[in-house]
């Protein structure tokens, strides 16, 4: 068996049956790969890259549902990006943007860039085809947090919140408008304690006082969701998962320490425990948690002095998976971790 195997894997293809192979046939396959692999096929050779860059395998890509997400990381510096495939189980390496940027958004395949110092600049990416656009300056100039939908059409918009006010961009009229005012409710600096999450046209963040709160981009509405947030859990964030809100945080219980997952049911928002898991290594010591999540996966990384971990967890199959880290170099306790997670996608147009 050995020896019929080795023969297979060194056979060599014969260039006058594969040459025929149809070209359109040639496409349909090669579309039903992973976007991250298909990307890499680029380099191996003009002809290769020519037809992933054509209109016509785009269109058979769009065609393919692509079931598995990438998360797009930065660490310390933004000098240093890395994108993790759980497909392939792999990191890459992308040099996806000219200039330092960090993610702060995503919404489909489109992942929104904040670059520079003091909250100034912004930008729209596609990490795939590396395609960006850089957004005009609206009319407030520091915020405290942003985010990011897209509906159906692969229009986007982009909510931009101040302390007071807030304003919003719509790709369609390229510009920045419905300035407003912040509810009462939700006003004042440190309100907001998590990074946005979307599901459709609404972004929800969490508040400090440990609710939640959602704007819909479409209608313009403000809402407040009361939950009760479980006793002797902290560092609790928000991500998201097939359209469903949950929440991540960190429990101390029974002098143990889990990072447990919580989903936050439609309408009532009460807080329904989906699994929880053991940290040992980082018993009695204080732990950071960020948390994002696309397509039934979510990755927590997890910080506490100088000691590093990144977890994924598979929602259907209720597995939790270590993730090597990708640092090249010494890693500094300072260094944070931003991330985001994105639906890969070639025809998504910042």
């Amino acid at each position: 068996m050995r020896k019929s195997s080795t023969v297979h894997l060194t056979e060599v293809m014969k260039p006058q049956i594969w040459e025929k192979f149809p070209e359109d046939l040639f496409e349909n396959v090669l579309a039903r790969l992973p976007i991250v692999t298909i990307i890499r096929f680029r380099a191996v050779c003009q002809q290769w890259n020519n037809l992933i860059s054509s209109q016509s395998f785009s269109q058979f890509c769009a065609q393919v549902s692509q079931e598995n997400p990438c998360f797009y990381t930065t660490f310390g510096d933004y000098d240093y990006e890395a994108m993790y495939d759980p497909y392939m189980k792999r990191w890459y390496y992308p040099n996806t943007l000219e200039f330092s940027a960090f993610p702060v958004s995503s919404a489909g395949g489109l992942v929104y860039f904040q670059y520079e110092c003091f909250n100034t600049n912004l930008c729209v990416c596609n990490p795939m085809t590396k395609s960006f656009k850089k957004l005009p300056n609206g009319w407030i100039k520091r915020w405290c947090h942003l985010g990011m939908t897209m509906n159906g059409s692969a229009d986007y918009r982009v909510l931009k919140l101040g302390c007071r006010k807030y304003e919003i961009y719509d790709s369609v009229t390229k510009c920045w408008s419905h300035l407003g005012k912040i509810p009462e409710c939700i006003k004042g600096p440190g309100c907001i304690i998590s990074t946005s999450i979307s599901i459709d046209n609404t972004l929800y963040f969490m508040h400090k006082h440990q609710n939640i709160v959602s704007y819909d981009t479409s209608t313009g509405v403000w809402t407040q969701h009361l939950i009760q947030a479980p006793l002797h859990s902290s560092g609790l964030t928000l991500a998201v998962s097939d359209g469903k809100i949950m929440l991540v945080g960190i429990l101390e219980e029974n002098d143990a320490t889990f990072v447990c997952i919580w989903e936050a049911l439609k309408m009532t928002f009460t807080l329904k425990e989906v699994d929880r898991k053991s940290l040992l290594k980082f018993h009695r010591r204080p732990v950071g948690l960020t948390c994002v999540g696309n397509k039934g996966l979510l990755l927590c990384c997890l910080k506490s002095c100088n000691m590093y971990r990144m977890i994924i967890y598979n929602i259907a199959t209720r597995e939790w998976l270590t993730v090597q880290l990708p640092f090249r170099r010494k890693v500094f306790k300072q260094h944070l971790v931003r991330a985001t997670a994105f639906q890969p996608c070639l025809t998504a147009m910042p």
